[in-house]
């Protein structure tokens, strides 16, 4: 859970709480006047976030290059069928 910081426009206030962040301990988020205004976490999320960025990006592509002969109404009926198919499953039979 990210700790919440409010700031007010004070450079003095920006300046000591930066001087006195610690990413790696955790996440924050900025606010003022009770808006959140930025979020602040350690570098290693901000990669991982791009890694996995790129990864579902290439996963896309991979789907796109597939199925780009499939008709959309074809890719359409399959979506619904599984989307029926998981509502069936996922639903609590009655007896």
């Amino acid at each position: 859970m990210a700790k919440r910081l409010q700031i007010d426009d004070s450079p003095a206030q920006v300046k000591k709480f930066l001087r006195d962040l610690d990413v790696e301990k955790g996440e924050y988020v900025l606010e003022i006047a009770g808006k959140p205004l930025v979020g602040v976490v350690p570098p290693w999320q901000v990669e991982k976030l791009a890694q996995r960025q790129e990864e579902v990006l290439a996963l896309l592509g991979e789907s796109w290059n597939r199925n780009r002969a499939v008709e959309e109404e074809e890719i359409k009926r399959v979506v619904s069928e599984t989307i029926d198919e998981v509502r069936r499953e996922k639903t609590p039979h009655r007896p």
